[in-house]
């Protein structure tokens, strides 16, 4: 199935870029959106802070405006989000509909068990290409907002790069120390990076593939699910750490970054405080919606000489519906609603991007990634990001390895080594807790 939306991804990227209190609502009545009384139908929503985009927001109002369908939406600090979920689901209650990224949940909680099986909607057979959110099943549980999840690089401030006489992007590692120090010179922050444990692993979660390579990153993800290897056993993943942790120790991150919020970081970036933040392009849009005047460009960089690809996030922003919900059927045409382009071209209004539905306007490509479709896409340099071959892991590297990816520069207690031999004992127990074969 990997491999599948894999090649769906790569496909359809060329051809876009080429072409330039769970269910504890007021009632339940079928889906009409209304009670009999004519009084306004309510849902519950959980939504990540990162993604309360102003495009959903207008979403959410013209649903109340239009069809007497309110969301009541709580805002969770993304870092929180997964256990958050997992706190609901285990208590039976829950909201009626889930932002996460799809598929990925699918690997983290089982869908069957907890999610409503949306195969048969009017908007599955809209998707650009479904076999992105299908389910090992063959189920559709998940709603996706983007057929072209984004790829990952440094978003930078062209003007910031510009006062500091930096004329090109650089191209390898070393070429990107030096333009670090030379933005420090200039007494200005190189890279912003805040205290959600999220952001930090997008860099190695980067460098991880790009350092072994496409099938090396498969090898592994095999045979570590098999107890035939050990993280310890890679060293390239504590290089690449090291190399992460020295950009701390050279001084070119914020010295608040304990404290600064991904919010921090946006706006950093925006106003040119900062020069530089790795991230998936969704950060760029965050930039440009913070700031529309701001100048900005995207490189790839890869830590390992002469690797010359990008990364990509094979999961889409989007919402999956509790299987439980009594609110069901208002769920439903609440998602076959943000299917159609008077809602969806909302979403993408001032968000630029690919949609996963046919006849949706994603906007006109931003600069910035017309540049990376030239250098990359279209010549099929894209890989798939770490993450993404061992994503039943997922919720164990956000409670062990991700935090310690922030809690290392902040505390100076552990180097790339020391990290994964820690996480290997956290790995095999939570193997063992899972009765998974082998361990």
């Amino acid at each position: 199935m990997k491999k599948k939306r894999l090649a769906a991804f790569l496909l359809t990227a060329a051809m876009t870029f080429s072409l330039a209190a769970c269910g504890t609502g007021n009632n339940s009545n079928g889906g009409e959106g209304t009670s009999e009384s004519g009084g306004t139908q309510t849902i519950t929503a959980l939504v990540q802070q990162s993604r309360n985009f102003d495009g959903l927001q207008d979403m959410i109002k013209k649903l109340e405006e239009e069809e007497n369908i309110k969301i009541d939406v709580q805002v969770v600090p993304d870092d929180e989000a997964l256990n958050m979920i997992k706190m609901k689901l285990n208590s039976g209650e829950c909201p009626d509909i889930i932002d996460y990224n799809v598929p990925a949940i699918y690997d983290i909680v089982d869908p069957a068990e907890n999610f409503a099986d949306m195969s048969d909607e009017e908007w599955v057979s809209k998707l650009k290409i479904p076999e992105n959110v299908t389910a090992d099943d063959g189920k559709i549980y998940g709603f996706p907002f983007l057929s072209v999840p984004g790829v990952h690089g440094f978003i930078y401030n062209k003007d910031v790069f510009e006062q500091c006489g930096i004329t090109e992007e650089p191209t390898t590692w070393e070429e990107f120390l030096d333009v670090c120090q030379t933005i420090k010179d200039n007494g200005i922050t190189p890279i912003h990076m805040p205290k959600d444990s999220w952001v930090p692993q997008v860099l190695m979660t980067d460098n991880f593939a790009k350092t072994l390579g496409k099938d090396a990153t498969e090898e592994f993800s095999e045979e570590i699910m098999k107890n035939e290897t050990k993280w310890t056993d890679v060293p390239e993943f504590a290089e690449v750490i090291d190399q992460y942790l020295a950009l701390y120790q050279q001084g070119y991150i914020n010295d608040n970054f304990a404290s600064a919020t991904y919010d921090d970081s946006i706006l950093a970036v925006a106003e040119g405080t900062a020069a530089m933040h790795f991230n998936g392009d969704f950060f760029a849009a965050s930039v440009l919606e913070a700031n529309p005047d701001a100048n900005i460009g995207m490189f790839a960089m890869s830590m390992a000489d002469g690797v010359d690809v990008m990364t990509e996030n094979m999961s889409s922003a989007g919402f999956v519906a509790y299987k439980n919900s009594e609110n069901l059927d208002t769920v439903k045409k609440v998602l076959n609603l943000w299917s159609t382009p008077e809602y969806a071209d909302l979403y993408f209004a001032n968000r630029p991007a690919f949609p996963a539905f046919e006849d949706v306007d994603g906007g006109p490509v931003p600069e910035y990634l017309q540049a990376v479709n030239e250098k990359f896409i279209e010549p099929g340099k894209v890989i798939p990001e770490f993450n993404y071959y061992v994503m039943d892991l997922n919720s164990l590297f956000e409670s062990t390895l991700y935090v310690y990816y922030v809690d290392a520069p902040a505390k100076g207690n552990m180097d790339g080594t020391q990290i994964m031999e820690k996480f290997q004992g956290d790995f095999e127990q939570y193997m063992k807790d899972q009765g998974v074969e082998g361990f």
